[in-house]
């Protein structure tokens, strides 16, 4: 039975009459295949297009925590993915510092479990900022510090990491849904064993900018973890992962700021008493202010002078009516 050209091959053929080739010449170029060497050691078993579709999955993770942090600390932070490599699990042990801030994760029922992985300076820094310090920690400029994380530390690092599986599911949603949760932590990478040392892993890598420093984070994932989801990765759902663009980041802080809650405190008034007084107050003795009934009351908001007002009652309980804003040299 003669052999049915392809499409391609009728192409070629056509091409190549049309360059004035013989049919000859054309057949002996086409029998020439181009050899692709296949690394044995490191087999590649995610497609070019599924690193792509995890890494923007990612990124809009990456995204997402950043604006929390931000919230969270007070202070401007940005995470982007930096790689995503197929590595031997041995091989990414071997490459997280010692000691480290480690959390295994679940990815639910029989699905086995992934590595988050925080840098040890970069927890130290949140740990700074969440009990009220500053970005720059005085501790780390004189020389770094290698300990693990104390039990108090480890819990405040840990509300931390559930608000990020939390992002990170939602990230994972377009493609599958996952329960993670968190199932230990660790500070020594030689004693956290999810994985076999020759089983590949992928790897995503992170660049986190707070203040004036950058620091590193990790994440791991077994292929057994992730295989069925990357065969979900259509050409579809491809096209769904996309980047958040800045106008829906800007629109998503304002209506966040919309909802947040600030301190609103209302000064009556002042007065100055002796020592003496001070000690001989009892209940029902009255203390006279520097203000009479007609004048206004400073109004403070997240303790900065904002606002006047005037005393009353509204609806049957007390409240100010504002009068004016306060300027700049006043608050």
């Amino acid at each position: 039975m003669p052999e049915i050209l392809s499409q391609q091959e009728i192409d070629s053929l056509l091409a190549g009459f049309s360059a004035g080739k013989s049919p000859g010449e054309i057949i002996s170029k086409q029998g020439v295949k181009e050899v692709v060497p296949y690394e044995f050691r490191r087999p590649s078993r995610v497609s070019k297009n599924q690193i792509r579709t995890v890494q923007t999955l990612h990124q809009n993770f990456a995204e997402s925590l950043a604006y929390y942090l931000t919230s969270r600390l007070q202070t401007p932070v940005s995470i982007h993915v930096e790689n995503v490599d197929q590595l031997f699990y041995s091989e990414y042990i071997l490459s997280v510092e010692k000691p480290s801030v480690i959390f295994t994760l679940s990815a639910g029922e029989n699905r086995g479990e992934f590595i988050f992985e925080l840098g040890l300076e970069f927890s130290f820094v949140l740990i700074e900022k969440l009990l009220g310090g500053n970005v720059e920690v005085p501790e780390l400029e004189k020389k770094k510090v290698v300990r693990a994380l104390t039990q108090i530390e480890q819990n405040l690092i840990r509300g931390i990491v559930e608000r990020s599986i939390s992002e990170l599911e939602k990230a994972w949603n377009i493609i599958d849904s996952f329960k993670f949760r968190i199932t230990k932590y660790e500070s020594d990478p030689d004693i956290v064993q999810i994985a076999p040392s020759s089983e590949i892993v992928l790897v995503i890598s992170f660049t986190v900018s707070l203040g004036n420093r950058n620091y590193r984070m990790s994440m791991c994932y077994p292929m057994f973890v992730i295989e069925d989801t990357l065969t979900k990765m259509t050409l579809q759902k491809f096209m769904g992962v996309k980047k958040h663009t800045p106008e829906e980041y800007l629109k998503y802080i304002s209506e966040k700021i919309k909802t947040t809650k600030i301190p609103i405190s209302v000064e009556l008034g002042q007065s100055e008493i002796t020592i003496v007084d001070f000690l001989n107050l009892n209940v029902g003795d009255i203390i006279l202010l520097d203000t009479n009934v007609e004048s206004e009351v400073k109004v403070y908001i997240a303790g900065k002078l904002k606002l006047y007002g005037k005393p009353g009652i509204f609806d049957g309980r007390k409240a100010v009516k504002i009068t004016r804003i306060a300027n700049n040299e006043e608050g």
